[in-house]
């Protein structure tokens, strides 16, 4: 598992941020067999994932939103990361495209912009990948 990965309270965290961590063990994805997902476990990129640094310093950007895609009973057995919402993966595509204002009233935060950063945890790693791959294809850009 790479540096860059953060366990905590059994989620893994991707980071969907252009220019996110630098922390790099200097190991490429493996890209074969991707099927156009660059989030795929085996073929997203070391700066794609979030660092613990980044998480602890969620508190301080409000402008990254982490979305946690874990079913909410999962989150009552394991517990959620500070400051994350709750979309279950199986929803992610509709709750992106609600509109801006039921967005806030349902989650309590802004709807992320296309441009805004998106940070999608789960417990493996595989359903954040799933729902990055869906937010990228919805046009959000990081």
């Amino acid at each position: 598992m790479s540096k860059s990965v953060l366990l905590l309270l059994n989620t893994c965290v991707v980071l969907f941020l252009a220019g996110g961590s630098q922390v790099n063990d200097g190991v490429a994805p493996n890209t074969d067999n991707c099927g156009g997902n660059k989030f795929a476990p085996a073929c997203i990129a070391p700066q794609l994932v979030a660092n613990y640094d980044e998480i602890v310093d969620l508190p301080n950007h409000p402008e990254k939103l982490l979305i946690d895609v874990r079913e909410p009973t999962e989150l009552a057995a394991t517990g959620r990361i500070p400051t994350s919402i709750n979309i279950p993966l199986k929803t992610v595509r509709s709750e992106l495209n609600l509109n801006p204002e039921v967005f806030e009233t349902k989650y309590g935060r802004k709807k992320p912009a296309a441009e805004d950063p998106i940070i999608f945890s789960c417990r493996s790693g595989v359903r954040a990948g799933q729902a990055a791959f869906e937010a990228d294809q919805l046009g959000f850009q990081k």
